[in-house]
């Protein structure tokens, strides 16, 4: 009976270029491909770098320069799995080097890349976030998904020298969420930081290559206050927000609290806007960077349980998933995570 092939395990990833797969045709070249998926509202980045040795025979300066602008799709993951797609960007940078021949393509997602182009005015009055995100996803050609709870009702705001992308990413922020542009631009998505979900993946210490844990043990402030104008009363209403989470006019701000001046159009806004704050402020006490061998399902805005590592373990949401593969390293994955629950 014949010996049974093994199968090779390799990090795999596939290029289409302007609708062309030239897949094979870089396969020599390739020495490094680099996806950074961000859950912050920032653009997506693909980095590839391409060498060659001899830079008189190089195609790159020629028919194979990438022009500005042309569309990237690419996939990635592990020639024993089904390949997962990390969208399509567009050319933004090239850097050509040599001795010895290095090209560098620097693209970024495309749907940001183009939302991000045109500056143009508009006024909201007498709505809700859930209805002004709605709005610019439809001006962009996508549609919102993602769950907004509470929504805050605004009676007022407006877009002004800014694209409909950076008004979304702006005013998602102020009330606490964060939006990403997904499925290939079809999706505008709407997500809470602080939002406890179902992990993803356990991650343990010998799952990691490296890690570092930062703890700000004194920056954090016990409570958020932001400050609103009574317009039918006159008075000056002040919202103070604890670390529980817990909203109530007060009349003076107290010791260690942050105060946020903001136009408040009412109590409800108010309300959110002090515990958008104080859940931004508790996000940022503590990171957590993890190295890792690559795994391509470990994308921005998932959760993670970290488990075996003491006080630093705990339930984690991935800010920025950076997934690499690299001629010499392989195939790794980096991890940036805000901690959203002690308890994993």
């Amino acid at each position: 009976m014949p010996e049974a092939r093994v199968r090779a395990i390799a990090p795999v990833v596939e290029i289409t270029y302007n609708g062309r797969d030239i897949t094979a045709d870089l396969a020599p070249y390739l020495t490094r491909w680099c996806f950074t998926d961000r859950m912050t509202g920032e653009a997506d980045t693909l980095d590839i770098e391409l060498g060659e040795v001899k830079a008189d025979a190089t195609r790159w300066l020629s028919d194979w320069y990438p022009d500005k602008g042309m569309e990237i799709v690419t996939r990635f993951g592990w020639s024993h799995r089904d390949l997962v797609p990390a969208g399509s960007f567009d050319v933004d940078e090239i850097e050509v080097e040599s001795p010895p021949m290095t090209i560098r393509i620097r693209a970024q997602s495309a749907g940001v890349s183009r939302a991000v182009r045109s500056r143009i005015g508009h006024k909201y009055e007498h709505t809700t976030l859930k209805g002004i995100l709605a709005d610019v996803a439809k001006r962009l050609g996508a549609k919102l998904k993602g769950r907004i709870d509470p929504d805050p009702a605004i009676e007022r705001a407006t877009q002004y020298g800014e694209t409909p992308w950076q008004f979304a990413v702006r005013l998602a922020r102020e009330y606490g969420y964060t939006v990403k542009l997904a499925d290939n631009n079809k999706t505008l998505a709407v997500a809470r930081l602080a939002d406890d979900q179902p992990p993803m993946r356990v991650l343990k210490p010998s799952d990691m290559t490296r890690f570092a844990y930062r703890d700000q043990i004194t920056d954090v402030p016990a409570k958020t206050t932001v400050r609103r104008h009574d317009e039918q009363t006159g008075a000056l209403v002040i919202y103070e927000v604890d670390a529980r989470g817990q909203a109530v006019p007060v009349d003076k701000v107290s010791s260690d609290t942050r105060v946020k001046v903001s136009r408040a159009a009412n109590a409800q806004d108010a309300e959110a806007r002090a515990r958008a704050e104080m859940e931004r402020h508790a996000l940022d006490k503590t990171s957590l960077d993890i190295d890792l061998p690559g795994d391509p399902m470990l994308a921005a805005g998932l959760a993670v349980d970290v488990i075996d590592l003491g006080r630093v373990s705990g339930r984690y949401v991935i800010v920025v998933a950076e997934h690499a593969i690299d001629r010499g390293a392989g195939y790794t994955t980096r991890l940036q995570l805000k901690r959203i629950n002690d308890a994993a």
